[in-house]
């Protein structure tokens, strides 16, 4: 549990050396072959509505699932914006998630997972769809998450 702590505490004082530009949060449901309620936190590294991609480190919480392997994971994304203009109201993304998996079910150890994704936000609620692999199973699951949260819309926002 001290692990834990310390890995969390390493992933605070990155976000907190950024300067905090925006967070992109979500909570809801994931099924990964069992639903569960997820909840993630992000924050961007550049935010910047001139580059087609961005970077983020954030925390992702999943309830136990003994079909799926789920907990506690400090992640780092890479994305890249299909549809992404100040002119519309949603936006698209293709990325990739990659972290460690602290795992609460018995059935899983810890784990690096893997999981290529497509991620639609349309302000307030957010779907992903995409793939978990996780590396000691040498396997993957399909998986889908409904949320409500969101964030990148914020790229493009000006009071004039």
């Amino acid at each position: 549990m001290r692990f834990i702590a310390k890995i969390i505490g390493v992933f605070l004082v990155l976000i907190c050396n950024q300067s905090v530009k925006a967070q992109v949060f979500s909570v809801g449901a994931k099924y990964d072959k069992a639903t569960m309620f997820q909840a993630s936190f992000n924050i961007p590294v550049l935010f910047d509505k001139y580059k087609p991609y961005d970077f983020a480190f954030g925390l992702d919480y999943t309830t136990p699932n003994a079909k799926a392997p789920s907990g506690l994971q400090p992640q780092f994304t890479a994305m890249y914006f299909l549809i992404d203009d100040k002119y519309k109201s949603y936006n698209v993304s293709a990325g990739v998630i990659t972290g460690y998996l602290f795992d609460f079910n018995k059935e899983f150890n810890n784990q690096f997972r893997v999981s290529p994704h497509v991620y639609m936000e349309a302000f307030p609620f957010t779907i992903k769809v995409g793939h978990d692999y996780v590396m000691p199973l040498n396997q993957g699951h399909f998986f889908i998450s409904i949320g409500i949260g969101g964030g990148y819309l914020f790229r493009h926002f000006s009071v004039m």
